[in-house]
């Protein structure tokens, strides 16, 4: 006569495997942020690697991209454009379109345009934080020529920072820390604490 499982050995293995879930759960999206993070700073530096590869092609700075330079706007739609053949970003009659059309955006904010579709407006909420207007990455530009962007506005702290063009956006949460908290949590920076200089708070 075979003997089955009793109550309290089901209980055991059932109880075995939900803490064998639970901690794969963790992992797994210990695992995802950190790829959504890689994801942000690979955008980040191709990003700044575009600017000055537009700056060297063609020897001055766009109006639209010195317009808006400096984190004030970002990277909408208007100055981004100047950066599609750079980026492989979606161009339509003169603009960017389709998931391109708010700018150059962290994978947080272009995951919810891609669910969005059409329907994705600047103002809708970003999980994490923010909207996708603050999910915007934000940049600024040597204007001078002399290898030094100078008070760069950071999360509200001014940076001298040595680059012809310099890229930065929100982690997750959708907020700009100032640089030096920032390096600690989860925003991304194109350029290295050693390319700073007279950081003032």
């Amino acid at each position: 006569m075979k003997k089955g499982f009793t109550l309290v050995e089901m209980l055991v293995v059932i109880g075995i495997i939900a803490v064998l879930a639970a901690a794969s759960i963790g992992s797994y999206s210990k695992i995802t942020a950190k790829a959504d993070k890689a994801k942000c700073q690979e955008l980040v530096h191709n990003t700044a690697t575009a600017l000055t590869a537009l700056f060297q092609k063609e020897g001055v700075w766009p109006k639209s991209l010195i317009r808006q330079q400096n984190g004030e706007i970002g990277l909408d739609g208007d100055a981004a454009y100047k950066l599609a053949s750079y980026m492989s970003l979606t161009t339509k009659d003169g603009k960017l379109s389709g998931h391109d059309r708010f700018g150059v955006v962290t994978p947080w904010a272009a995951n919810v345009i891609k669910n969005l579709g059409s329907k994705a407006t600047e103002s809708d909420v970003v999980p994490g934080g923010g909207t996708i207007a603050d999910h915007r990455l934000r940049y600024a530009l040597d204007l001078d020529g002399d290898g030094v962007i100078e008070s760069v506005n950071v999360g509200g702290q001014s940076v001298d920072i040595r680059a012809t063009a310099a890229v930065w956006c929100c982690g997750r949460d959708g907020k700009i820390e100032t640089f030096t908290r920032g390096q600690k949590k989860d925003d991304v920076y194109s350029w290295t604490e050693g390319q700073t200089r007279n950081v003032n708070h």
